[in-house]
């Protein structure tokens, strides 16, 4: 298998109002042609996307459709991981696109620096491209080169795996791979471990990454079995970053930072608010307690969230019965409004 310099690796699922921009933003990097490919994965796709992807890579033969039924975005991207030959990759969601002209200098950089990890910054958008503010506090200033260990001393973990180039060797040689039961925060169980073990890590401060926040997305999925599975995902994937910060002070004798508990928390909170919202508090706890993660410390600055409101919220969420209590009258006020 003949090396390139990169691989993107785009999984879709339904996107046909998006797709070709974001494939359009890939091409108009003014990379060689013959240094990257695009992994276009369509994941038993119902609407349009599978024929435009089909169409723009006729014009374009570095842009390849992998296709399988229906299985998730996990599955994909490992799919086209199983096809890569970029000595980097690169995740790219099939509804967000890249900034331009920003590819050269940024997989210059990791080249010329060694990287195993080179991240970046990003932008917010609604769906008709009006800019929106960031959520979370995660645009960095630019670093020199450092361990994975020491970058998340000093930043919070960021759960989004589209705003990283990972050495292509580094993900084979672990043997890692997105969890295929996870329908949800797949990104941070597979970060944590990417990102503590790398030896060779940097940040660049050039906004690089575009996401489109999208109000039909997947995660705004309103049935009652896709929520039930979305919040036993975050619970799983919180158990998954906890497994890895405990796997690697284990391997190496050093404690784990404190961002990556933080990441871990923030998901468990979340499951929490989800389970009194959809009536879930019992089995959510379950799943929690099952997984040796209750009680769970407050989040705080350590994950990008601080103030007293999510002080009092942790004081409710660790009284099951009161959690409980609460999700019931949650439910009746609802249920009469």
């Amino acid at each position: 298998m003949n090396e390139i310099l990169l691989t993107y690796i785009i999984p879709v699922y339904n996107t046909e109002q998006y797709v070709l921009r974001c494939l359009q933003s890939i091409v108009g990097q003014h990379l060689w042609p013959d240094d990257y490919e695009v992994l276009a994965v369509d994941d038993g796709s119902t609407d349009g996307s599978r024929a435009i992807i089909e169409a723009f890579s006729r014009d374009y033969a570095q842009v390849k459709l992998l296709t399988q039924d229906n299985a998730g975005v996990s599955a994909a991207r490992n799919l086209a991981l199983d096809h890569a030959r970029g000595r980097y990759i690169m995740f790219v969601d099939s509804d967000d696109c890249l900034g331009d002209d920003v590819m050269h200098k940024l997989l210059q950089r990791a080249l010329d620096e060694d990287l195993d990890v080179l991240s970046f910054n990003y932008s917010c958008e609604d769906s008709s491209g009006n800019e929106l503010p960031h959520t979370r506090q995660d645009n960095y200033a630019t670093t020199g080169v450092a361990t994975g260990y020491d970058f998340l001393k000093a930043h919070s973990m960021t759960p989004y795996v589209w705003r990283f180039l990972i050495r292509r060797e580094y993900l084979q040689r672990e043997g890692w791979r997105f969890d295929t039961s996870l329908i949800a925060c797949e990104d941070g169980a597979l970060i944590s471990r990417f990102l503590l073990n790398a030896e060779r890590m940097a940040h660049d401060d050039t906004v690089v990454y575009r996401y489109v926040n999208r109000s039909d997305s997947a995660m705004h999925n309103p049935d009652p079995e896709h929520l039930r599975r979305r919040v036993f995902s975050q619970v799983d994937a919180a158990a998954l970053i906890d497994t890895a910060a405990r796997q690697f002070e284990s391997s190496t004798g050093l404690k784990a930072p404190a961002s990556v508990d933080g990441l871990r928390n923030v998901y468990l909170y979340f499951s929490m608010t989800k389970a009194l919202t959809c009536g879930l508090v019992d089995e959510v706890l379950g799943r929690i307690r099952s997984a040796g993660l209750f009680p769970f410390p407050c989040v705080g600055p350590e994950a990008d969230y601080q103030g007293v409101k999510w002080k009092v919220i942790h004081l409710l969420m660790m009284r099951p019965g009161l959690w409980k209590m609460l999700s019931a009258l949650y439910r009746k006020v609802k249920g009469a409004s």
